[in-house]
């Protein structure tokens, strides 16, 4: 039978606590083995004849085509549990942003200022500013699944506290929480894909995950602004709404997704042998491998903020990507604002202006399988910078799409002006998520999720910003200024894809991280 000792920890330099691999969220790895259980031999022994020695291990693995391996799950069954999946990432993004559609209902309903509605939009991304930190460790010891239904749950309740909230510090408080386990949507489902589709499957994939995400934020504030817009539903219906999709949305996720964590699913089937056979040495190696759930958070909350601060590749593209999220989640706030002032909209009039971030979001879906075919034809000579061909238009065409939004915001330029630009704006802006995405998965290997939760953690920090200070940017410098100081700074940071493009493997060949990963592959 097979016979392995749990792998002992290699001292390595003062980078050895940070980089052990073991201590990895391996999303991006499909280290499965072949069998399901196999000898140091590589010789299998019929069950029956096996020695039950304490001091053998036999591990219980996959056989190449393993149905219960969820690399070998059918095609149909993979993209039911994406779409899943996605929708659990759609309805977060749309929750996200809908309640700000309830505005003016709020400060009427709860004597709450523009301000503390703000900030309920704001404690939402904190939620997912932090909680990824820590979700990738609970979803390796306990499984996807149950991640995915426990803060499935607690977020329709949550939904159901706002709808029934008494007070806008109530409000605020619940949309905290929602947050920290709407977070699951934006954390999780990246490593669900993974579990499934192998590295050079996963463009579609996830390019229907960054669809959900963006393009559910536009469609939030369009449901919101029709239930707003009726006198006897308003922003407690917004709130009920949300609470039905929700409640569908979990019960897709209990009914069709399953587990998909290799690792988790391989501790089971051995869990079960010891239980019906009496025999203690059937072992997952993951259980071997394991270390503690407290070490694992560590490890898991300190490394995107080491590679946050040593790593230049990750530092440059947090900084771009949180910018532009900054600005989507400004966008928010300030949608509302511009169109109902300059045209007179109503609520339902200004929440069908969002629909632009949605059509721009599709827009940028289509142009991926563009940037597929890019990638496929210059990957082997550019390795991963071949990520970032349409990254570098996108650096162009961010802040030309707040220059339009900002000089057609005018009350006798038609409407549709700035429509156009939101529209443009989005499609870099979901441009530059996905990129940045596959490019530090890319770079980083197994290194990719903490190196994907440190942008994350950027990402959602300006999130929380934004709001806060976007309607008194406008009023005081006016909406084309307030806009063009936003563009100004989006062409400054226009040529981090180029320099990634272009110089990007030297920045990589000085990483201490990069020469680790080059030490692993070279073994």
């Amino acid at each position: 039978m097979e016979h392995s000792q749990p792998k002992a920890m290699k001292s390595e330099s003062d980078l050895s606590d940070i980089v052990d691999p073991r201590i990895e969220e391996d999303e991006i790895s499909e280290s499965i083995s072949d069998d399901l259980t196999r000898t140091t031999s590589n010789r299998e022994i019929p069950q029956e004849s096996l020695e039950k020695d304490p001091l053998d291990h036999i591990y219980v693995e996959f056989t190449h085509d393993d149905p219960r391996n969820p690399f070998n799950f059918s095609r149909a069954r993979k993209w039911a549990i994406t779409l899943t999946a996605c929708a659990v990432t759609g309805i977060s993004a749309s929750a996200s942003s809908s309640i700000a559609s309830g505005d003016t209902s709020m400060q009427r309903d709860l004597s709450a200022t523009h301000l503390q509605v703000a900030l309920s939009v704001s404690t939402y991304a904190l939620g997912f500013a932090l909680v990824p930190l820590v979700t990738a460790p609970l979803s390796e010891e306990f499984g996807r699944q149950p991640l995915y239904i426990v803060s499935g749950t607690i977020f329709m309740l949550m939904h159901v506290a706002l709808a029934l909230a008494p007070n806008i510090q109530a409000v605020i408080v619940f949309r905290c929480i929602q947050g920290c386990v709407g977070a699951t949507g934006a954390t999780v489902v990246g490593g669900s894909v993974a579990d499934l589709w192998k590295p050079h499957e996963r463009g579609l994939p996830m390019s229907v995950f960054s669809l959900a995400a963006i393009g559910a934020t536009g469609l939030g504030p369009v449901l919101g602004g029709l239930i707003e817009q009726n006198p006897h539903l308003q922003w407690r219906w917004i709130q009920w709404i949300h609470v039905i999709f929700a409640g569908l949305s979990l019960l897709s996720v209990i009914f069709i997704m399953g587990e998909t964590r290799g690792g988790v699913l391989l501790k089971r089937e051995a869990r079960r042998l010891r239980k019906t056979t009496g025999d203690s040495r059937y072992r997952a190696r993951v259980e071997d491998e394991k270390v503690s759930l407290r070490t694992m958070i560590y490890y898991s909350a300190t490394r995107p903020l080491y590679l946050l601060f040593t790593e230049p590749v990750v530092a440059s593209v947090s900084l771009w990507i949180g910018f532009a999220w900054g600005i989507v989640y400004g966008q928010i706030e300030s949608i509302g604002f511009v169109f109902r002032t300059l045209y007179g909209f109503n609520d339902a009039q200004a929440g069908l202006c969002f629909l632009p971030m949605s059509l721009g979001a599709l827009i940028g879906f289509l142009l991926n399988f563009y940037q597929d075919k890019l990638y496929t034809k210059h990957v082997h000579r550019r390795g991963p910078e071949a990520r970032l061909f349409l990254a570098c238009a996108a650096g162009a065409f961010f802040p030309i799409g707040c220059l339009i939004y900002a000089w057609t915001s005018f009350s006798f330029v038609p409407w549709i002006g700035p429509c156009i630009g939101l529209t443009v704006f989005t499609v870099a802006v979901f441009t530059i998520y996905l990129s940045v995405f596959s490019y530090l998965a890319d770079c980083y290997l197994i290194y990719a999720s903490s190196a994907l939760a440190a942008q994350s953690l950027c990402r959602n920090l300006a999130a929380v910003a934004f709001p806060l200070f976007t309607d008194q940017m406008y009023t005081r410098l006016t909406f084309p200024w307030a806009s063009t100081l936003l563009g100004c700074i989006a062409w400054l940071m226009a040529p981090i894809p180029l320099v990634l493009f272009f110089w990007g493997p030297q920045l990589r060949a000085r990483s201490r991280f990069a020469s680790r990963l080059r030490e692993m592959q070279g073994k």
